[in-house]
């Protein structure tokens, strides 16, 4: 029950957390992605993909690794390798 509990208010968080957050989000060039946007007071990452207008948000990405994307010259290969499926993940 206690661990019922314990995934519930972190889902509650998350989701808060998540609606608060405002993006700027900024257009990539990439095959994949179409705009991304980091918070760094929430560490909060959101990915668009090009395909969807849906907006993936990652929680607790570190600014390293927003930065890495950005830096990366082929921005799908480093979010596949280095963000997809390596954070809580909620799509809005």
């Amino acid at each position: 029950m206690k661990k019922i509990a314990l995934a519930l208010a972190f889902l509650l968080l998350f989701v808060l957390a998540a609606a608060a957050v405002d993006f700027d989000m900024q257009p990539v060039k990439s095959s994949l992605l179409n705009k991304v946007g980091y918070d760094p007071e929430t560490k909060v990452l959101a990915v668009q993909m090009n395909y969807s207008s849906d907006v993936y948000l990652y929680q607790d990405v570190p600014q390293s690794v927003f930065d890495g994307l950005l830096a990366a010259d082929s921005k799908g290969s480093y979010y596949v390798k280095n963000i997809k499926g390596k954070y809580p993940t909620e799509r809005k």
